[in-house]
């Protein structure tokens, strides 16, 4: 069972320690936490309250980092914060994508961001996000385009996603030489109603390319977690099988979480699990307390809950921000 509490822990464990535990399944002191939002927030916040915010002034757990890889990709704009993909697509014929140049695994800048986050927080969980073969394919092909290509060029995307996976494979081999905490693969494959794919072509063209990448950490004694939008729950026993550790963000707006205990909380660890759409960016006091204890009981009830949000929009205010922050660090395992 577990207990929310006023107050956080003061037995001792740092966040790696704390990350450790939950992904295992298992009860450490308190979640550990990480969220993110909307990236003009960020920035803004960025400007109040410091540089890495999260963690130096809301004491966040996970840190995510990333390899510094220049993949190429077409046309895109900024907007709201974010770049968006736009027409046409880098790749308009596919007969030119044997000859693209994929970026080079050592570069000599390729681990900075990595290397500068290991040595500011020693004691953060810090975990090395790996995009999979259709989150580098859509900028360079465009997803609406993608969804057809999987049955007009299925050879093509086969030969390209193998180029892909083996520089980030590359990466992952040099990573876990590092003292990380975890390979975090992110390939979105679900909407909000369900897969965007059959079960059988997201093992095909996407989740059989991480298999190597998940043996590479498997063997350094590194968990994997892997990130989806959407409803991811009709895929997840392919993930248990494939060897990941734990689901990002299983939103709940789109999966429903008893289900999700009752089939897979003895083998998967959630990282996620908060509201960013309705309850922390628009609720009252009452009702983000409510929803950070609902979560810890439903997801956190052996320990596997690592908590996390998806892009909490622009107009969150400030205090529904701290609140939750407060409100998870009084969720206290008894």
């Amino acid at each position: 069972m577990v207990k929310a509490s006023k107050t956080a822990s003061s037995n001792g464990l740092s966040s790696k320690e704390r990350f450790k535990t939950a992904i295992k399944l298992q009860k450490p002191d308190r979640p550990p936490f990480n969220f993110w939002m909307d990236r003009r927030l960020m920035q803004r916040f960025d400007e109040e309250l410091g540089k890495d915010f999260r963690v130096t002034h809301y004491g966040a757990d996970i840190i995510e980092t990333f390899p510094l890889l220049d993949w190429p990709r077409g046309n895109g704009v900024l907007r709201d914060g974010s770049f968006w993909h736009t027409h046409p697509p880098l790749i308009e014929d596919w007969s030119k994508a044997k000859g693209l140049p994929m970026p080079n695994p050592a570069g000599p800048h390729v681990f900075s961001m990595i290397n500068e986050t290991l040595f500011s927080y020693p004691d953060k969980a810090v975990i090395v996000n790996i995009p999979g073969p259709f989150t580098v394919m859509h900028g360079l092909r465009l997803m609406d385009n993608l969804y057809t290509d999987v049955y007009d060029y299925p050879e093509e995307i086969h030969k390209l996603a193998r180029r892909i996976m083996k520089v980030q494979n590359t990466i992952i081999e040099e990573a876990v030489k590092l003292p990380v905490s975890g390979i975090y693969f992110q390939d979105d494959i679900a909407s909000s109603g369900g897969l965007l794919f059959s079960k059988d072509m997201c093992k095909e063209f996407i989740l059989d390319y991480l298999k190597p990448g998940i043996e590479i950490a498997k063997n350094a004694g590194l968990p994997v977690l892997f990130h989806s939008d959407g409803a991811v729950i009709d895929i997840l026993e392919e993930l248990c099988l494939m060897g990941i550790d734990a689901i990002n963000p299983l939103q709940p707006e789109f999966n429903n979480f008893d289900r999700f205990y009752q089939e897979f909380g003895n083998r998967l660890a959630v990282y996620g699990g908060i509201d960013n759409t309705k309850i922390i960016p628009y609720g009252s006091k009452d009702d983000i307390r409510s929803h950070i204890n609902m979560i810890f009981e439903k997801l956190g009830h052996n320990g596997g809950l690592m908590m996390s949000s998806h892009d909490i929009p622009f107009d969150c205010p400030k205090e529904n921000i701290d609140y939750m922050i407060e409100t998870i660090k009084g969720c206290m395992y008894a």
